[in-house]
């Protein structure tokens, strides 16, 4: 399967959900939303898909949920023979995978955009590579 270099899904790169301007892109999705800020990332959980989850399954999840770049270990598209894919920030302390699909898929560290086309989550991956690049090193910070 190929992946065109640019997808031509919306990454939204101009307004946050709170209208701060410091957003580097932004995807709304089953998951709810998740903001690329130049230090952070940040998932609020909202929306009619999650809410019918939380009423059917019972899966507890914070409705927000903050990220800071430096932290980060490795950020991973998670695929499964029959399901959508998803993407899950790995960090120190993070939770553990269940092998439950749906509480991996909603754990406080994890964001499913979509049934269909998830081109947009690899387009977020890269902009998220790059934010983690541009990020000054702990000798310069010094």
């Amino acid at each position: 399967m190929m992946l065109a270099a640019e997808p031509d899904a919306p990454l939204d790169d101009t307004m946050g959900p709170h209208g701060k301007g410091d957003v580097l892109a932004s995807l709304r999705g089953l998951g709810g939303l998740l903001v690329l800020r130049p230090d952070r990332i940040e998932i609020e959980r909202q929306g009619m898909f999650f809410s019918l989850l939380n009423l059917g399954y019972h899966v507890e999840r914070e409705i927000g949920s903050t990220f800071y770049l430096h932290e980060l270990v490795g950020v991973h598209l998670v695929r499964s023979f029959t399901f959508v894919q998803f993407l899950r920030l790995t960090y120190a302390g993070c939770p553990v995978p269940t092998g439950h699909y749906l509480r991996d898929a909603f754990a406080e560290n994890a964001f499913m955009l979509s049934l269909r086309d998830n081109r947009p989550l690899l387009a977020f991956m890269r902009r998220i590579d790059a934010a983690v690049a541009a990020l000054p090193r702990r000798s310069e910070m010094a």
